[in-house]
């Protein structure tokens, strides 16, 4: 078995990145710099998984496509993330390649941990945004919460509070669920 050597003194590419081939270790290209990671808690997994679930019905009534980590998003030459969870409609099955997704979903979800919780609040989400993302998730377990950002505003979210409320989407009409089910 070969140790994987990260070059910390390069700028990285996608196609240095692409060179790294299938790996058992989560790996995302951030601004140019390889970002290697542990696998996600149990937790992160549980909520990830009752979400699936949730969006997935949602999705199958409109004859969209949801896909959940680990897969490649190529956002640009210096940025490939590794989104939570993937929403497509049926206008963007185009997107998926044999490499991952090319092209920006029209719904993401990112499941927040300690670790990664600047990335995916700032440099992600900014990179989302500019890739043309119509809707941002940032869900959450620790605190039990969900933030939703829209393309019509990526500066404040709408807040979702465990057990308040019912979870709306302005990209999947259909979709209404009670955050607390996730958890």
């Amino acid at each position: 078995m070969e140790t994987l050597k990260i070059d910390k003194t390069k700028d990285w590419t996608v196609d240095d990145y692409l060179l790294l081939g299938e790996t058992n270790t989560p790996c995302q290209l951030i601004n140019g710099e390889l970002i290697m990671s542990p696998s996600p808690t149990p937790l992160h997994q549980i909520v990830l998984s009752n979400l699936n679930d949730v969006i997935k019905a949602c999705s199958k009534k409109v004859g969209g496509l949801v896909l959940f980590s680990p897969l490649d998003l190529y956002i640009d030459n210096r940025n490939v993330f590794q989104p939570d969870l993937i929403f497509l409609s049926k206008s963007q099955s185009a997107y998926v390649t044999e490499r991952g997704i090319e092209g920006p979903p029209e719904l993401l979800v990112e499941v927040i941990s300690p670790s990664n919780s600047y990335t995916d609040r700032y440099e992600k989400k900014n990179a989302y945004q500019k890739f043309g993302v119509l809707e941002y998730w940032i869900l959450d377990p620790a605190n039990q919460t969900l933030e939703i950002y829209y393309s019509t505003d990526w500066i404040k979210p709408t807040l979702y509070l465990a057990g308040e409320g019912v979870v709306t989407s302005s990209v999947l009409k259909e979709l209404n669920f009670n955050l607390k089910d996730l958890f």
